[in-house]
């Protein structure tokens, strides 16, 4: 650096030394000097910030993001080398960047290697974060959800730095060949040992890009109802109505019949009615038809139906079908109570009943048996009925 200035000013002549010298031994002889130097130096650095984050705010209206953070970087870089060789000028140092400089750069084919080595590493890095800002577009058009973002942000940023470092271990001559030898006895020992979880992690990718399901859905799988508020590679986390925390293997969810009540905008709830025997059974059904139909907690399009379903013990058993929207546990119940107490004020208002179950026990009209005694004589013992 020295002989650059040297070069630039010519100062060497008898009035006039090189100036690096010149410097410390006018200026920062004492300890005081060196320790000035080195707080304005250190105030300094903000300055040094400032400009990369303006250079930065430049580039990006004019050229884009990408160039716009690898041009900071380099100004930033820029100004800590230079800050780094000022302090060891304060210091009287400078012989250690020298003796550095002078084992980094042993020949030229040395130096191609290492300049190949850091233009390769800035690539991957501007590489990873177009990847990654693209993908954050994706997300932000619904095309990806907020976990494929996540699993697609690891994958991307695994492949890039494995062909990255393929390049460098290539370009510094190791040979590669025992490395994929030892990475594929390891990955059959894994697949054998770890079989469980290597389906379950699969079957997590397969949940990820198939999106049967989000996060916020109400899902029923293996007899497990909820609402989904994780997933993961390996378990898919469902909050159940009872409070409950449950973890659910994605290999079992993908096994499994899989209910997504959250599917679809709507929903149907349905509510079993006994009508006694005795009653008009279409005046019954009319009836609860005009007493559901107004109620704020269901559509009005599907309309209320009411269907007539079985014969019961002491009644026969009405099913009254209406929809709700937006489904959720929640409006589901409000609707099935909503439903049930318009029916019982419209069956109270009719005068319709419904029967409590009952049994009717009657005798029957036929004779009874006869047990014979010892004696010769029929002795009659009893008569039993129904």
């Amino acid at each position: 650096m020295s002989r650059v200035l040297s070069s630039v000013f010519p100062l060497q002549s008898p009035l006039r030394p090189d100036p690096i010298p010149w410097l410390q031994e006018t200026y920062l002889a004492s300890f005081e000097a060196k320790l000035l130097a080195t707080f304005l130096l250190v105030a300094l650095l903000p300055l040094g910030i400032e400009i990369a984050d303006r250079v930065r705010r430049v580039f990006r209206r004019r050229y884009g993001k990408q160039l716009a953070e690898a041009s900071s970087v380099l100004v930033l870089a820029g100004f800590v080398v230079a800050a780094v060789y000022v302090f060891g000028v304060i210091w009287q140092v400078t012989y250690l960047l020298r003796y550095t400089l002078e084992t980094m750069l042993i020949d030229r084919w040395l130096a191609a290697r290492q300049l190949i080595t850091a233009a390769v590493i800035v690539t991957a890095y501007l590489v990873m974060r177009f990847v990654n800002r693209s993908i954050d577009k994706l997300s932000q058009t619904k095309a990806l959800t907020k976990h494929q973002s996540e699993v697609a942000y690891h994958v991307a940023d695994i492949g890039i730095v494995a062909f990255a470092g393929t390049v460098l271990l290539t370009l510094w001559g190791i040979d590669l060949t025992n490395i994929f030898l030892g990475a594929g006895a390891i990955t059959a020992i894994v697949a054998l040992t770890a079989r469980e979880t290597l389906t379950a992690m699969i079957a997590g990718f397969i949940l990820l890009f198939s999106r049967p399901f989000a996060v916020g859905d109400w899902i029923e799988v293996n007899e497990t109802a909820g609402i989904v508020t994780d997933v993961t590679i390996f378990t898919t986390q469902i909050q159940t109505f009872g409070d409950k925390h449950v973890l659910v293997p994605n290999d079992k969810v993908t096994n499994s019949p899989l209910t997504n009540y959250s599917k679809n905008d709507q929903l149907r709830v349905d509510v079993d009615v006994g009508v006694d025997y005795d009653a008009d059974l279409e005046r019954a059904r009319s009836t609860i038809v005009e007493g559901v139909e107004d109620l704020e907690e269901i559509k009005n399009a599907p309309n209320p139906q009411v269907i007539a379903k079985r014969f019961d013990d002491s009644s026969v058993v009405v099913e009254c079908r209406v929809w709700i929207s937006d489904p959720t546990m929640r409006r589901k119940l409000d609707a099935q109570t909503a439903v049930i107490d318009a029916i019982s004020d419209a069956f109270d208002r009719e005068g319709i009943t419904i029967p409590y179950p009952q049994r009717v026990h009657s005798a029957r009209d036929e004779p009874g048996f006869r047990v014979s005694g010892p004696n010769p004589d029929e002795t009659e013992l009893g008569t039993v009925s129904d």
